[in-house]
């Protein structure tokens, strides 16, 4: 789930790394027992690499940030004010790219069918599993044909093919001016979800409120998806979707009070939104974000689902999610839609909390490794920089690493926003403005990075 605009420096707190549909078992979690353990054989090297530079090496002469990383593991999509990493890039604005780690190759995709690049800024980009589809915001007027309604919108890219869709561009407009609001895509990249006021995008959209909606990009077919099981649209504002990568289920936050029936404990709406999970195939409609007594809770707005959809996973200032929650800031947890329960993930080796917030809570394929961002200081030793930082955790040996590390392992003088994997959990991409990450990074700026992880 992508926050739109990709404006530089800007907390990135939206996005969905696209992952593969696999049938996955119960979250696994560490005992105390196996705490802090690790295989000795079988375990990578681990070493960084800078992914803003040109096919040649070149750095990039502006700001480069947001990465996500395919669920192969082989591109990164990413924003970039930089001109000189490919030679079409000529319109002065931020723009997207895609780097193929494997050839080094970079692609300007915020463009329209012919090439031409887009004539606004375009960012927050969101990649398909094998790197095909490229989603992005764009505020440029000249990337689909009839873009008149003078708002950002979202658009797909087909690497392949070179066409460029919009399910929102063109003569229509939201009643408030604001254009797309977030979006994520689904792993085969077929599916895009995205939240607008536009109250002409599906029949009987009278509410006026902000709405998530999921466009079939190979029909053209849009359906909304904040409603309640029986198809009532909510009585108010839902935002900041994500989707499973079979893009079946849907997440997403809301201030509605009618999605679904008060069950047990269930109490008015708390300031944030709680999440909420609805399934394409049933039109079920469900609270995924519970206390103990059933009590609806609210989440920031950084919620995912798990690549198989199983999980939903979200950061939660309350107290009573889990029993025994006593650091007093935000923690991860995640949902099991199957089975009703809800775990606490970012936690240090041995089990303690951590002591900071946690947050944009990502699970690899397996539903293994956590990877996440967090300001916390104890989640691994050493942890003296005094920034938000990258993280992944197994989930079944308790190891935590930090993942916005440089070369040689040593911790970074800035923060990240981002800890993108891939689907098998072993690369990671992340942001930073430290230049002794890498040798020779002296352009002065952020850039993107990859990190190759132990395990």
């Amino acid at each position: 789930m992508r926050g739109t605009g990709g404006v530089r420096g800007a907390v990135r707190v939206v996005g969905l790394v696209a992952g593969v549909c696999v049938v996955a078992g119960v979250l696994p979690m560490a005992p105390a027992a196996a705490a802090g353990r690790a295989a000795a054989a079988g375990r990578a090297v681990p070493a960084t690499e800078r992914v803003g530079v040109a096919a040649d090496g070149t750095q990039g002469n502006g700001f480069s940030g947001d990465p996500t990383l395919s669920a192969n593991g082989r591109f990164v999509a990413f924003t970039s004010e930089a001109t000189n990493l490919g030679p079409a890039d000529t319109n002065g604005h931020q723009d997207v790219y895609v780097k193929d780690l494997r050839t080094g190759k970079v692609d300007l995709v915020s463009v329209a069918g012919d090439g031409t690049p887009g004539d606004a800024l375009s960012g927050s980009p969101e990649i398909s599993a094998d790197g095909r589809y490229v989603a992005f915001y764009s505020s440029a007027t000249n990337l689909v044909p009839g873009d008149t309604n003078g708002e950002g919108d979202v658009f797909v890219h087909d690497r392949r093919t070179g066409r460029t869709v919009s399910p929102t561009a063109g003569d229509g407009k939201s009643p408030y001016g604001y254009g797309v609001q977030n979006f994520a895509l689904s792993g085969d990249g077929h599916r895009l979800v995205f939240g607008s006021y536009r109250p002409d995008l599906v029949p009987g959209d009278t509410n006026e409120r902000l709405d998530v909606f999921v466009h079939d990009v190979q029909k053209g077919t849009t359906r909304r998806v904040s409603v309640a099981s029986d198809g009532t649209e909510a009585n108010a504002a839902s935002a900041f979707p994500s989707i499973s990568a079979d893009g079946r289920r849907i997440a997403f936050t809301s201030k509605a009070t009618n999605l679904t029936p008060a069950g047990p404990g269930f109490r008015r709406p708390p300031p944030q939104d709680p999440l909420y999970v609805h399934d394409l195939a049933t039109g079920r409609t469900r609270v995924a974000s519970l206390s103990t007594t059933g009590a609806v809770v609210g989440v920031s707005p950084s919620p995912r689902l798990s690549p198989d959809g199983r999980y939903a996973v979200f950061s939660a200032l309350a107290a009573d999610v889990v029993p025994d929650d006593t650091n007093g800031t935000y923690d991860l947890f995640a949902r099991d839609l199957e089975r009703g329960t809800t775990r606490l993930l970012s936690r240090t080796h041995d089990g303690a909390q951590g002591n900071g917030w946690s947050s944009d809570g990502r699970l690899s394929a397996d539903n293994r490794r956590l990877f996440f961002t967090s300001a916390a200081t104890n989640l691994v030793p050493g942890d003296t920089n005094g920034q938000v930082d990258g993280f992944v955790r197994d989930l079944r040996t308790g190891q935590v690493e930090r993942i916005n590390v440089g070369a040689d392992g040593g911790q970074s003088a800035s923060w990240t926003n981002t800890a993108a994997p891939d689907a098998a959990g072993r690369l990671a991409a992340f942001d930073s403005r430290d230049e002794g990450l890498v040798p020779g990074d002296t352009n002065g700026t952020g850039d993107v990075f990859v990190r190759r992880l132990e395990h």
